[in-house]
């Protein structure tokens, strides 16, 4: 799946120049679920961005499947990301306008699906997440919990390889964080997706099977053993 090989984004910050990643060596195989843990700063939200074909690094490759994303012309990353990557973020990008189910159809319209069948796995993706009965709201008639569901139905709707999210449950409580992840995990299980998290969560880090921490722009991996 992916095949990271001394990826490094080097920053210039007036006379400085800060390496957000330095060096970074990573595979991730396909169906993984890894948990990307680390200090402020340390360039987690970095090597996400570099995974979803949203930055391109200074040095290195960055190989999705056979394929160099740091080489690909803006509009062949476009591409890949519409088709391959699903995006979950820490504030939930819904378009305030919408309904549910337009603002999960929107991740179909670069694809050229039809409308009719926009709606209809719109809706479908909702049902999987527990709101089939609220295609029509919108997000200011949702609790976070249920707007941060739409933001996961809107990411796998267009049946990606690979989901990545940022902090998915940084603006929610406990209780609602275990609900989010329970949903999360049921799809990555279903659906044999590439799943990779970036979290400052320690409760779950502690749960995931694989945990990469990031420091310094410096990455270490081991295996789980609470997973």
């Amino acid at each position: 799946m992916y095949e990271l090989r001394s990826v490094t984004k080097r920053y210039t910050r007036g006379k400085d120049t800060v390496d957000a990643l330095a060096g970074v060596d990573l595979t991730i195989a396909d169906g993984d679920r890894l948990v990307i843990q680390g200090p402020t700063g340390g360039g987690k939200s970095t090597l996400l961005q570099m995974l979803g074909g949203l930055d391109k690094p200074t040095e290195g490759e960055v190989v999705l499947d056979g394929t160099d994303l740091a080489k690909l012309s803006e509009a062949r990353l476009t591409r890949v990301r519409s088709e391959n990557i699903g995006f979950v973020f820490q504030s939930f990008n819904l378009i305030p306008t919408l309904t549910a189910q337009e603002n999960v159809e929107t991740a179909l319209v670069p694809l050229g699906v039809k409308t009719k069948e926009r709606r209809e796995r719109a809706a479908e993706a909702l049902a999987s997440v527990g709101l089939g009965e609220r295609l029509r709201h919108l997000p200011s008639e949702l609790s976070g919990g249920q707007q941060q569901r739409v933001a996961i139905a809107r990411a796998l709707v267009k049946e990606p390889k690979v989901l990545l999210a940022d902090e998915p449950t940084g603006n929610l409580d406990e209780s609602m964080r275990d609900e989010i992840m329970d949903v999360l995990e049921r799809m990555w299980k279903e659906l044999g997706l590439t799943f990779i998290m970036v979290t400052h969560d320690s409760a779950i880090a502690k749960k995931a099977p694989r945990l990469a921490t990031i420091r310094k722009g410096r990455i270490t991996v081991k295996e789980n053993a609470a997973s």
